[in-house]
């Protein structure tokens, strides 16, 4: 946290990206984040994963939501977690970070995000953030720490907003700032106003872009608050909720959301898990999801899953092209970033672990395309992603061998 800036304003405090102009940024300064991006309930892998192996040439349609980043991008598929098979329904997903589900007989009580944590976490605010759109589930829980202890998975846009930028919305000032539907950003205007003149071009246009995103963000999470001084009338104020049971407002907040909290430098890694709703709706689509991903095969259900799959995956397209546009010292967030696109289940129709998807993008990956790894632990590639953080670790989980992520 050295050297770093906040904007504050009564009941909140914004920490800034770091600015050239006040020495915050360093030649050498471009620290290693890792973005890991977990759906609980798969994809429908017959349109996510090519039918060859080498390079994308012609890919399915899931996959082409992800096109603009196929010069970064190295699909895995038909990878195993053998040691989360003994378990039945649901439980064994707790296990998809980690390898290993039941933690009173698990080798291994850390989940690979928590290990990259444990690697870079120690200059930030946060050690590491957890998000996930949907109720925590006793079988949803998927980070752990060395201790084989839950890490706490927030489901709430609101309470990571609050967290990210300090808001205390018992502090009178914020109750009005809230009641009146303003923004948190005019608590500050002032501050960024004096600041801005210390600023050269580049960081004046970097600032502009962040509290830009700011506000935006904070328009779509609409915050829903009952304020303390109720005996007193007109006070309470209901503000919309945000729609939890859509791709845009829920995944794709906690996915902005994600971005800011990498960009200010508030962690380095960042986990977000998609867990199944138990309705959802979209234009023209409504439905219940865990229903449609145990689909028997039926066409008008898969139709439907798949609907609900490319916007998923357009969402977080659009999370990935927010990071190259976004600067974090030097270079591109996305050129600092590590991201981790994996399953819980290879289908959920089957309830199987085995026959894994996992989609690594990185700006330094020097071949890009499709791998099939038939029965070849998962494990294997989160050694191969732990060693890019500078792991000497030569075992992770049922491990047999650390993947070259970006040959």
């Amino acid at each position: 946290m050295n050297r770093r800036s906040f904007l504050k304003g009564t009941g909140v405090a914004l920490l800034l990206p770091r600015m050239e102009s006040l020495g915050q940024v360093a030649e050498a300064d471009s620290p290693r984040r890792l973005l890991t991006i977990v759906n609980h309930l798969s994809f429908y892998q017959p349109h996510l994963i090519p039918e060859v192996g080498g390079v994308f040439e012609k890919t399915p349609p899931l996959l082409d939501e992800l096109s603009d980043h196929f010069d970064h991008l190295k699909v895995y598929s038909g990878l195993d977690n053998p040691a989360v098979q003994n378990g039945f329904g649901h439980t064994p997903c707790v296990g998809i970070l980690s390898g290993y589900f039941n933690k009173l007989h698990r080798k291994n009580r850390l989940s690979v995000d928590q290990a990259v944590a444990d690697l870079i976490g120690d200059n930030t605010r946060f050690k590491s953030l957890v998000f996930q759109a949907g109720e925590n589930l006793n079988f949803s829980q998927i980070s752990w720490d060395k201790h084989g202890l839950p890490v706490k998975q927030i489901d709430s846009p609101r309470k990571i907003f609050n967290l990210l930028f300090q808001v205390d919305e018992n502090e009178k000032m914020q109750q009005q700032v809230l009641s009146e539907d303003r923004s948190i950003l005019d608590a500050v205007f002032a501050q960024a106003k004096s600041m801005e003149k210390r600023l050269n071009a580049t960081d004046r246009a970097k600032m502009d872009e962040y509290l830009t995103s700011v506000r935006e963000v904070e328009q779509t999470v609409k915050r829903r608050a009952y304020w303390a001084d109720r005996s007193k009338p007109g006070v309470d104020y209901k503000l919309e909720d945000f729609d939890r049971k859509s791709v845009d407002d829920y995944v794709g907040t906690l996915l902005d959301l994600a971005v800011l909290a990498l960009e200010t430098d508030s962690t380095r890694a960042v986990t977000v898990q998609i867990p199944f709703w138990e309705g959802f709706k979209e234009p023209s689509l409504t439905g219940n999801y865990h229903d449609l991903s145990h689909h028997g095969q039926k066409p008008e259900k898969i139709k439907k899953l798949l609907m609900l799959e490319h916007a998923i995956l357009k969402r977080i397209s659009t999370a990935l092209s927010t990071m190259k546009e976004r600067s974090a010292g030097n270079t591109s967030l996305f050129d600092q970033t590590s991201t981790l696109l994996t399953a819980s289940m290879g289908s959920a129709n089957s309830h199987n672990f085995d026959d894994l998807p996992a989609l690594v993008f990185d700006s330094r990956m020097k071949t890009t395309g499709h791998l099939e790894k038939k029965n070849v632990p998962m494990s294997n590639l989160y050694l191969g992603l732990l060693q890019l953080f500078g792991a000497e670790n030569d075992r992770f989980g049922e491990s047999t061998g650390a993947f070259n992520v970006l040959s």
